[in-house]
């Protein structure tokens, strides 16, 4: 069972590994919610260059994504590809959907993989 500590570090690495990759990610000013079920409701704010996880509710995320606890572990681990997630309805996504293309970008670079797109 993975914890939030788990999820904060794992982002990071994430985050790191993605910005030697997407260079430009470095200019983003974005936040995206996200709410697992089995794991609660947090956010990562990408700013100035780097990011932040933090618990809670945002007031204004670029997009808001859901999902079970299972389905995001599978795809931060690059186990399930998101796309295939959200197009088989395993993951939800309110808001700005076009833009999670970004954050797809920055998981799938942070795991070494080409987004394809």
């Amino acid at each position: 069972m993975v914890t939030m500590d788990d999820v904060k570090g794992l982002l990071q690495q994430l985050f790191s590994r993605a910005t030697e990759q997407v260079p430009e990610i470095k200019s983003w000013d974005k936040v995206y919610q996200f709410s697992v079920s089995g794991l609660g409701d947090f956010y990562i704010e990408i700013k100035n260059g780097s990011m932040k996880v933090v618990e809670g509710r945002h007031p204004s995320p670029i997009a808001t994504l859901s999902a079970s606890q299972e389905v995001f572990e599978k795809i931060m681990s690059g186990q399930l590809d998101a796309m295939k997630a959200f197009l088989g309805g395993q993951l939800k996504i309110t808001g700005n959907v076009l833009d999670t293309v970004n954050l797809k970008r920055l998981i799938d670079a942070g795991l070494g993989k080409s987004s394809g797109l």
